[in-house]
């Protein structure tokens, strides 16, 4: 009899991914796709994902010739997964927090998307954001990574970040209708005059000068992110923080919400497969260079009851976020999703729109440079012509001779 592999998927938790980590940032295609991924990968281990189709995900298995299931085995093929047989409930519980989280009010969103075999798999598509917490997740990490390291470990900037943390913004309702994005003064520099004082000073063009909170939010977001990169110049640091925001080991005491490998993924069934289970693992130092602190905002829509129905107001509650991202390909619609995410930019918006030109014009402009240097190269000489449409020049003539 085979024996039936122990496969959850972790994907039902209560606390919703989007509104405290995301797992997986594309570089293609949607985040629901994304998260048809770990159910596909689940069917296809043996277990049960509760799932019979998965129509997000099946036209980009499509592109790669593979029916989403067949995409599944694909990928644990390449990771070195065995497949096993039987039927396994999904997770809906999340994990319990360790007594040692500093944290009166903890996040429980797992750091771990599936098991398989024992195995606590974070699964990983693209860039990805391997943490994004307010105020008192973000310094439970903090303290985590520091008392990884020796007790006489010191460094000029850990009053710093670690003050910051503690001054982010917490919950806060805007006063201004709309978004980040609307918050924000567009266009080209421009001079704006200062009631109090009556002096003109320059205002560039995306900063936050509407409501007061958020200006002063804002630059203290600015302000440690400075200090947050300024501290990650030191290595040792640097890598306990990553693991541990990573792994969550700290956090959930080593319970199935630790992950303890990492499943790199794509649409074309290519994987890598990492064990991490401690911040010496090869694998916490491959991503080290890649990843970067970001302090910023996010924001969901403020709705209320009306004729029975949850209806948007137009405000935004807004709080601050310290966020690292594991820039592994960073794409133009990489930053528009991260953007949506987080609240920077609301879908359909002005903003989006002027984000979505501006790449457009970037496009634009390379591909009409890019015209230019063939035409040029085209008008250099015959030869470049022929090897530009691959040309054989067929020469023939006649060896009558009159006289």
């Amino acid at each position: 009899m085979n024996k039936i592999p122990n496969i959850k998927s972790f994907s039902e938790h209560g606390n919703s991914i989007n509104e405290h980590i995301s797992h997986i940032v594309l570089t293609e295609g949607s985040t629901e796709a994304a998260k048809q991924m770990e159910f596909v990968i689940v069917d296809a281990a043996g277990g049960n994902s509760g799932k019979t189709s998965y129509p997000d995900l099946k036209k980009y298995a499509k592109k790669n010739r593979f029916t989403p299931l067949q995409l599944g085995q694909v990928i644990l093929s390449n990771a070195g997964l065995k497949k096993g047989a039987g039927v396994n409930r999904m997770s809906v519980t999340p994990p319990s927090v360790s007594s040692a989280w500093h944290s009166n009010r903890p996040n429980k969103t797992p750091k771990t998307d599936i098991i398989i075999n024992s195995k606590k798999i974070s699964l990983k598509k693209g860039s990805s954001q391997i943490m994004s917490g307010g105020s008192d997740e973000s310094l439970s990490t903090f303290k985590a990574a520091l008392n990884a390291l020796p007790k006489n470990f010191a460094q000029p900037y850990l009053d710093e970040v670690e003050q910051g943390i503690m001054n982010l913004m917490p919950s806060y309702v805007g006063t201004q209708k709309g978004g980040i994005d609307t918050q924000k003064f567009g266009g080209t520099v421009y001079q704006n005059t200062r009631k109090k004082t009556g002096k003109i000073a320059d205002v560039k063009a995306g900063t936050i000068n509407k409501d007061k909170i958020l200006v002063e939010a804002d630059a203290l977001n600015k302000r440690l992110t400075k200090s947050f990169q300024n501290l990650f110049t030191n290595p040792e640091f640097k890598k306990e923080f990553t693991f541990e925001a990573m792994t969550g080991k700290v956090k959930f005491g080593g319970n199935e919400g630790t992950a303890t490998h990492f499943l790199v993924v794509d649409f074309d069934g290519s994987a890598n497969f990492h064990q991490v289970t401690s911040s010496s693992d090869a694998y916490v130092s491959t991503i080290m260079p890649r990843v970067k602190p970001n302090v910023k905002f996010k924001s969901t829509a403020v709705k209320e009851k009306i004729d029975g129905k949850d209806t948007k107001t137009g405000h935004y509650r807004f709080w601050s976020t310290v966020g690292l991202m594991y820039n592994a390909a960073v794409k133009t619609q990489n930053e528009v999703y991260d953007m949506m995410n987080s609240g920077e930019l609301e879908y359909l918006s002005e903003g989006f729109f002027d984000f979505i030109a501006k790449a457009f014009k970037k496009f634009k402009s390379f591909v009409s440079n890019l015209i230019k240097k063939v035409t040029n190269w085209i008008k250099k000489s015959l030869n470049n012509v022929i090897e530009y449409f691959e040309l054989e020049p067929k020469i023939g003539f006649k060896n009558n001779i009159r006289w």
